[in-house]
């Protein structure tokens, strides 16, 4: 399907003012089903072109940014910088584009030290208010804290290899890329779905334990 995404888009994309294309959300991800649109996002100089692609298997979703939008995201991410860490470049008429979608997704070395730092402090937080409600048999506020811990323990995994925080129905996906993890990924993963399903005390222990050895 990528490889007909592929040579469709280039076929249909002689625009001058056309920079680069990406192929973005679901599809990009390998995390797509029979209802997913097929989005990509144009980059441009000066004005915004028109996309014109024919009719397929699947539907288009076209999005366009400018140079500089796409070189701010560097500077200034949001939830936009996050669909980069899946994100495959289709089309480059440019000397920039692949070093700036690495930008939009790495952190430097000070980020990274900061981030960690800011994630592991909510992690804890959310682990321990999490313990005590089990022990006060608050099974809504268990549930919520276990989940609440589980995003901040990612995030912070994250930062540790340098990267922004993912969305969080890619993390299965992205976890393969990371370098230093607490466990084997797919132990991991299963510890992260049964922590939010139950909010067991000792896979959240275990699960604590853990990052220690990174």
């Amino acid at each position: 399907m990528i490889d007909q995404i592929k040579q469709l888009v280039y076929e249909n994309c002689s625009q001058p003012n056309v920079l680069g294309v990406l192929l973005m959300g679901s599809v990009s991800a390998d995390a797509h089903d029979q209802h997913s649109d097929v989005d990509l996002l144009v980059v441009y100089q000066q004005s915004e072109p028109v996309l014109r692609l024919p009719n397929a298997a699947w539907k288009w979703d076209v999005s366009y940014i400018s140079e500089k939008e796409i070189k701010g995201l560097q500077k200034l991410s949001d939830w936009r910088a996050n669909a980069f860490l899946t994100a495959q470049i289709i089309v480059d008429h440019t000397t920039w584009l692949p070093s700036v979608i690495h930008e939009i997704c790495t952190l430097s070395d000070q980020e990274s030290e900061r981030h960690v730092t800011r994630w592991l402090d909510a992690y804890l937080n959310a682990f321990y208010r999490s313990m005590k409600a089990v022990r006060r048999n608050n099974e809504l506020g268990s549930l919520l804290q276990a989940s609440s811990s589980i995003m901040c323990l990612i995030n912070c995994l994250f930062s540790i290899n340098k990267l922004i925080p993912p969305y969080l129905d890619r993390v299965d996906i992205l976890l393969d890329r990371l370098e230093h993890l607490p466990m084997q990924k797919t132990a991991l993963s299963e510890r992260f779905a049964a922590i939010s399903k139950s909010a067991n005390p000792k896979e959240q222990i275990i699960l604590f334990r853990a990052p220690k050895k990174c």
